[in-house]
């Protein structure tokens, strides 16, 4: 109903408080205006609002789930962890994948690859390693790569891996 604009509206509250019904009103407002300037089920739907004692030419509030707490949860999430995928996100916030990507355009953000910086440990780190048994174990380190952030932002930066990046040292 929010398509039509507010003096149309007040055309088809003139029209029922005259008595008149939804298609001599259609007839009538478009003959005033133009032909088709509103569709004769939308007038049958205010008629029977009216008739149902709201004179309102307000919309209705609209059923389900209120947005602006989907948004600023949204927010919370992605500058919690703004590597989290819009799928991760759809699952966590029990919505579609194509309004969290809509909404997180709608907030500004892009999605950005962050840069590698390279990971050198320090005198202090060195001195924390406590070896006893070693073993070599494997593991694949899976991390993401894209972060939403505003365009104006630079991602963060990870550390890169090293060349062979798929085992490393347990130390006991």
């Amino acid at each position: 109903m929010s398509e039509i604009p507010i003096h149309i509206r007040h055309c088809i509250l003139y029209e029922f408080q005259l008595g008149n019904n939804a298609t001599t009103a259609a007839r009538n407002i478009c003959a005033a205006l133009r032909e088709g300037a509103v569709a004769v089920r939308t007038y049958r739907d205010w008629f029977k609002r009216f008739r149902e004692v709201d004179m309102s030419l307000e919309d209705r509030p609209k059923s389900g789930r209120p947005l602006e707490s989907d948004i600023e949860r949204l927010k919370v999430l992605i500058e919690d962890n703004p590597r989290l995928t819009t799928c991760e996100l759809s699952a966590m916030l029990g919505c579609y994948q194509s309004i969290i990507d809509r909404h997180l355009h709608e907030m500004g953000k892009v999605n950005k690859l962050e840069t590698w910086v390279p990971h050198q440990l320090t005198s202090n780190n060195i001195q924390q390693i406590v070896t006893g048994d070693e073993k070599w174990v494997l593991y694949v380190n899976h991390t993401r790569k894209h972060q939403w952030v505003n365009p104006e932002d630079l991602p963060e930066p990870e550390p890169k891996n090293d060349r062979h990046q798929k085992k490393v040292i347990l130390s006991i």
